[in-house]
């Protein structure tokens, strides 16, 4: 398994993620729900479908990290006007949660680049991406 993509990939993004989430924890957000904040502060309300597209997520994972955000009232879940469709929005509460996180995040952003400078990480994150629509 030592020269397995899929394995490797797994088990660096579990280290990552466990990284953020200390970055984030006096915050009581993880780092799954962070993206979702952002992007439900940036698109105003945003369908479910579309923001499980945008994050690259199936609609069950984002559920799941949705329903504490919306328990915390930092977003809202609701039913879109004439339109069957489920829409999410940040709240008040959400978006500043947001400027408060953002330092702390950055800090972890920042040491994350500096243990892979010299990698070429713009390059990386291209064919990281190529190789996930490759596999689509």
């Amino acid at each position: 398994m030592a020269g397995c993509v899929c394995f490797r990939l797994r088990k660096t993004v579990r280290a990552m993620t466990q990284f953020y989430d200390r970055a984030l924890k006096a915050h009581r957000l993880r780092i799954t729900q962070l993206p979702i904040l952002v992007a439900a502060s940036q698109h105003g309300a945003v369908p479910l479908a579309k923001l499980a597209q945008v994050l690259g997520m199936d609609r069950t994972t984002l559920l799941r990290n949705v329903r504490p955000l919306v328990r915390r009232r930092l977003l809202n879940v609701s039913q879109a006007a004439a339109s069957p469709r489920t829409e999410v929005r940040a709240t008040p509460a959400g978006r500043a949660l947001l400027a408060r996180v953002y330092p702390d995040w950055r800090k972890a952003q920042d040491r994350s680049l500096a243990s892979l400078e010299g990698l070429g990480w713009s390059e990386s994150l291209e064919a990281l991406g190529s190789a996930a629509r490759s596999a689509r």
